[in-house]
């Protein structure tokens, strides 16, 4: 029973090592520049394709994937990256003013880069789950966020914690800090996934 355990666990541990070192690898095949988001799509598929049976995801099967999901993974990528990127530096700003009024606008961007955040890893988590295009994704990702409020407190603080833990282990971020985002947002996604399909 505990040699059960205890080989469980370090299947799963290999498994998410595996997918962050397939994304490190898949992200400089794109110079990092054009590999992040197609790589960050290929794990959350490879994921949801074999979930914790290792030994079918292959470095072949993750570049054929790569591959297919070059442009589409960088246009969504870079995407939300503009909006985050414009909503953290908007909220850097307003945080450096003083009053009421830039205390309430601190609190709403901050919500809202939350938000963008959250909606970002279910769409990840949806594009590979059913086959639809990036909007339709995007509807259904945004759908999720606002059917279910405990998923989204879930996956942002689940988040928090991975980034957390990554910020005093920063070995993690070569090892795990990916692949466990994309493992837990999945865990997170299960009951709005069953509830579409039951809808289809």
């Amino acid at each position: 029973m505990i040699s059960r355990a205890v080989q469980q666990i370090f299947i799963k541990a290999y498994t998410i090592i595996k997918l962050n070192l397939f994304f490190w690898g898949l992200s400089l095949c794109g110079g990092l520049v054009l590999g992040v988001g197609p790589a960050l799509l290929v794990i959350n598929e490879l994921y949801y394709d074999y979930d914790f049976h290792y030994g079918q995801m292959s470095w072949k099967v993750a570049w054929k994937l790569f591959k297919e999901n070059f442009t589409e993974g960088n246009k969504l990528f870079y995407s939300f990256a503009i909006v985050i990127f414009l909503l953290g530096y908007s909220l850097f700003l307003s945080v450096q003013l003083h009053g009421l009024t830039f205390i309430v606008t601190d609190f709403i961007i901050a919500i809202v880069l939350l938000a963008t955040i959250c909606i970002y890893a279910y769409v990840l988590n949806i594009k590979v789950s059913f086959e639809i295009n990036l909007i339709n994704s995007f509807k259904l990702a945004c759908a999720h966020f606002f059917y279910n409020f405990f998923d989204n407190m879930k996956e942002i603080l689940g988040i928090a914690v991975i980034i957390g833990i990554t910020y005093k282990f920063s070995g993690l971020i070569l090892f795990a800090t990916f692949s466990l985002t994309v493992v837990y947002t999945q865990f997170v996604g299960k009951n709005w996934q069953s509830h579409v399909e039951e809808l289809n």
